[in-house]
């Protein structure tokens, strides 16, 4: 009983450790401007001098902090670097390149599944759908 307690305070600290870290890193980000933000994700340094300035996570409280953080964990949570770094490049997830999309011609809906333009080759062939309106 005692090794099952201590194992669920430690599981709660480490929790608690990264609620913690998060919560620096997104107010950190948050103080940036636009081009600090880019000038930090083109060539990874630091603004020079550090800002000090108001985040916009200031004012949340606990209970909004803590539904941030759990979004956040389910967005990029158990992503791979390459999956990161895709993301960081592309702005969307590697299984979000492929789009379905619509039209109607002659009356009969298409459904056609199409990978974006940059994305050719990257991905399954597209597919028409057809359904008969």
């Amino acid at each position: 009983m005692a090794k099952a307690s201590i194992q669920d305070r430690l599981a709660k600290l480490e929790n608690k450790r990264g609620f913690l870290k998060w919560l620096v890193w997104r107010r950190f980000l948050s103080t940036l401007s636009d081009e600090e933000l880019l000038a930090f994700a083109r060539d990874l340094k630091w603004p020079d001098p550090l800002p000090s300035r108001l985040s916009s996570v200031d004012p949340l409280d606990r209970k909004s902090l803590l539904k941030l953080w759990e979004e956040d964990k389910r967005m990029f949570g158990g992503r791979s670097p390459q999956e990161l770094k895709f993301y960081k490049e592309k702005g969307f997830w590697p299984e979000h390149r492929c789009r379905l999309h619509f039209s109607v011609n002659d009356g009969k809906l298409t459904v056609e599944w199409r990978i974006a333009p940059e994305e050719a080759g990257a991905g399954p062939e597209p597919r028409s759908l057809r359904k008969e309106g």
